[in-house]
């Protein structure tokens, strides 16, 4: 919490702390509250100047705090080494995980003021920030210390920009809800899962490539031993993974309930005939390029511990990668589903090429699979065709007997 030992003789005062603690999350809910009240949601010129003001409130909190982390190094030390380069823009432990949703935050509030129709780079952004944002808003409430440092006074300054992140973390997204930019969908919720797949592999990059940690620094392990749990590194990101995106689907499943309550959004049934085979594998690419990339970040924290700033973090990248094809072979699936085109089955098709291509390069095995299914599928296809032919023959046949 706050140093607050100038304010006493004999140090600090547990009472005050205590109510701190008590008193901090409540009023980041009262704030939060506010804000979403207070914000425009009627004209569109008013939406835009909202959307701009609260992106560059980011941009200049975000700057201030680099520049006053430069000039604290340069008035302490005299240097400035990469390390601390990277500590200036808060890429560094659990705080890198906050100024990457901030960074996120304020590229979907910028795109989202000037483009003309929504895209998928904004949509990521959205649901990344409702999905994994606004959960880890919630939690950072029940840990305050996830918010405040402690090491000195001078740093009450950066306390309370952090406290402003984790306002806006709360408020963007709902306001995205609120202005009925952003509708929450259980079958969108891969877009977090993603997100959190390439935050986690960014930031695992860093930890191994600047400094001797690894991904057990951006997760939850002092929270499970508060709990009472002592789990071995690194087998407790296998609970402290899943259980987070558990608590983030659960607030995800819950704004969703509650945002088809209020808004009364019928569940709408499609009636025209779905391609089942770009379905099925959209749904299956969706969750490998989610679930497989936390899970090599996990193997990559059993292999490569402590590596003390070597290069070898940079395989981190891999499952960053591995999701970005991964997810645009899945939307390129999902675009050939809804214009339901049997044409991208025929041989040598652009389309075919270019999911099989995509999904190869984020998972070789998935990506011979689709090869494998989309020749079945031309096979079945030409079958049928040769079938339909033979039967209006047979009928031609009868016709004239």
């Amino acid at each position: 919490m706050f140093d607050i030992s100038p304010l006493t003789v004999s140090g600090k005062i547990a009472t005050i702390s205590l109510l701190l603690k008590i008193l901090l999350p409540i009023f980041f809910v009262a704030l939060s509250v506010g804000l979403y009240f207070a914000l425009c949601a009627r004209s569109d010129k008013g939406k835009k100047i909202t959307k701009i003001v609260l992106a560059s409130t980011i941009c200049v909190l975000y700057a201030f705090r680099f520049f006053f982390w430069l000039a604290r190094a340069i008035v302490t030390s005299g240097s400035f080494s990469f390390s601390y380069f990277l500590l200036a823009l808060g890429l560094n432990g659990n705080y890198a995980v906050t100024s990457l949703l901030m960074i996120i935050c304020a590229v979907a509030l910028f795109i989202s003021a000037f483009a003309k129709q929504e895209n998928m780079t904004l949509s990521f952004c959205k649901y990344t920030l409702l999905g994994v944002g606004f959960p880890f808003a919630i939690i950072q409430l029940f840990r305050v210390d996830m918010i405040i440092n402690t090491i000195d006074n001078v740093y009450h300054i950066l306390n309370l920009i952090s406290m402003m992140f984790t306002i806006l973390m709360l408020v963007v997204p709902i306001y995205f809800i609120k202005i009925y930019e952003l509708r929450p969908k259980l079958s969108k919720f891969w877009y977090a899962i993603a997100g959190y797949t390439s935050i986690a592999s960014i930031c695992m990059t860093l930890s191994l490539v600047t400094t001797s940690g690894n991904i057990a620094e951006m997760t939850y392990a002092t929270s499970l031993r508060q709990l009472g749990i002592s789990v071995n590194f690194p087998w407790h990101l296998l609970i402290s993974i899943p259980a987070f995106l558990i608590i983030c689907f659960v607030v995800y499943y819950l704004i969703t309930l509650i945002y088809k309550k209020i808004t009364h959004d019928p569940v709408t049934l499609e009636y025209k005939h779905r391609n089942e085979f770009f379905e099925l594998y959209s749904f299956a690419t969706k969750s490998l390029c989610c679930m497989q990339g936390l899970l090599i970040l996990i193997i990559l924290a059993t292999i490569i511990r402590n590596p003390l700033g070597s290069l070898w973090g940079l395989f981190c990248l891999v499952p960053l990668i591995m999701t970005i094809f991964c997810v645009y072979a899945a939307l390129e699936m999902e675009e050939q589903a809804k214009i339901d085109d049997e044409k991208v089955f025929e041989k040598g098709n652009r389309e075919a090429k270019k999911i099989i291509t995509l999904s190869i390069i984020g998972n070789v095995i998935f990506g011979l699979v689709i090869a494998k299914q989309i020749k079945n599928e031309r096979e079945n296809i030409i079958d049928r065709k040769q079938r339909e032919e033979k039967r209006k023959m047979r009928e031609k046949t009868k016709t004239l007997d």
